[in-house]
């Protein structure tokens, strides 16, 4: 994806980054409370970080959609998208454009 060819893309690309940083430590929370058998406010915690990042995504994944080139198999963008985003397929370009 072309983040620098996106109207405020240096700040789409931000919110992406923590928004997957957020989602990973949200799972990382929950799984990791199970297993331990920890208290509930390690899962409510990664619960919440979880949800916000999923709609932080979805939004994303929404404005984001028109950029996408469609997929050989005629794959809905919006899907398409936020697939992408989820696999964090667009983690390394979203780096370099919010370094420079």
């Amino acid at each position: 994806m072309n983040w620098a060819g996106v109207r405020s893309g240096k700040l789409l690309a931000g919110i992406y980054l923590a928004a997957w940083v957020a989602w990973v430590i949200g799972v990382v929370l929950v799984v990791g409370s199970q297993i331990a058998g920890g208290g509930t406010v390690a899962v409510i915690v990664g619960a919440v970080l979880f949800i916000a990042s999923q709609v932080a995504m979805y939004a994303l994944a929404f404005r984001l959609r028109d950029a996408m080139p469609a997929g050989p198999d005629r794959t809905d963008r919006l899907a398409l998208t936020w697939n992408r985003l989820m696999v964090g397929r667009e983690l390394p370009s979203a780096w370099r454009v919010v370094r420079n």
